[in-house]
């Protein structure tokens, strides 16, 4: 008989076909493995990088979770005051805000506002504006990673929270966020600390603290009783700060349904002040947006605005 070596293959000639039999399958496993180690890896990559990458997704934003052709109307009254604390102006500011386009990762609004000031009303030409569900604007692009998890107490409830972490590097800045997300709580967000910075993070520009102070609250908003959650925002900056109280309600598009909030100077003088009310709205659901008809704006202090769920 023939040794094994004697019958093995060196690159002269044809291969024995002992040679064959046996190191063809040893190949084709070979082959096997090496595609099975590398479809694991690439697995286990996107798995790391999911769970560190994220987005907070569309059905939780004010406005993503509605469908192109929602809109809200609002008007705000503005307050500003002199050195002495006098008051010197007053202006009233109606805006129309229209979601225009909705994708999974952000959404573009057209906004009408016009302005009374003295008698006299100004209509600003309709402007765009493209909001992303990480507290994008403008075409920005937020960088969100996981930070752990955490409780927040909300209204004297325990809400578990993921802790999220975005970075936006926009023109000549930096805005660094930290988000508590509850994909459970509306209004979902339920506090975020942003601080934007010069591109070094040496000099802040302005420093936003947001937090939900209570969930799940009563509310009339026009016609109806609805289910509202109440926000408190601080805004401050080397000029300044700002405090405003919001309440929010799901079925509105953009959420806002009233506001108050006032401006303080460095030295803590009362700048300006403003309150907002919601006039009307209406809101598309997919139904209407696919089906047969034209959708139709309701007014709201004539009748009730029917807001059909529409996730």
């Amino acid at each position: 008989m023939h040794s094994y070596r004697r019958q093995r293959w060196y690159g002269h000639g044809s291969p024995s076909p002992s040679y064959l039999v046996e190191i063809v399958p040893r190949l084709m496993l070979h082959r096997v493995l090496v595609s099975f180690l590398c479809a694991c890896a690439l697995v286990l990559a996107s798995q790391v990088a999911y769970a560190q990458r994220v987005s907070i997704p569309r059905q939780h934003h004010a406005w993503g979770r509605f469908y192109p052709g929602s809109w809200t109307q609002v008007r705000k009254l503005t307050e500003e005051f002199d050195q002495r604390g006098k008051l010197k102006s007053v202006s009233t500011t109606e805006t129309k805000t229209t979601l225009i386009e909705v994708t999974d990762t952000d959404c573009m609004l057209q906004l009408e506002v016009t302005v009374e000031v003295a008698g006299k009303r100004i209509a600003a030409q309709p402007r765009t504006v493209r909001l992303g569900y990480n507290g994008e604007s403008n075409g920005d692009r937020a960088i969100v990673k996981r930070a752990g998890e955490d409780a927040l107490v909300v209204g004297g409830k325990k809400v578990n929270c993921q802790v999220l972490e975005a970075t936006i590097n926009g023109g000549d800045e930096k805005v660094l966020s930290k988000i508590y997300y509850c994909n459970t709580t509306a209004p979902f967000v339920l506090k975020r600390d942003t601080k934007s910075t010069d591109l070094e993070g040496e000099t802040m520009h302005l420093h936003t603290l947001m937090d939900v102070i209570a969930v799940e609250m009563p509310h009339r908003v026009l016609a109806d009783t609805k289910t509202v959650s109440q926000i408190r925002t601080i805004k401050r900056h080397a000029k300044g700060s700002t405090f405003t109280l919001e309440i929010v309600c799901e079925d509105v598009p953009g959420g806002v349904v009233a506001h108050s909030s006032k401006e303080l100077d460095e030295s803590g003088k009362l700048v300006r002040r403003s309150t907002l009310e919601l006039l009307d709205y209406g809101a598309v659901d997919k139904k209407r947006l696919f089906g047969r008809g034209i959708f139709r704006r309701t007014r709201s202090y004539k009748s009730s605005v029917r807001v059909a769920p529409t996730r």
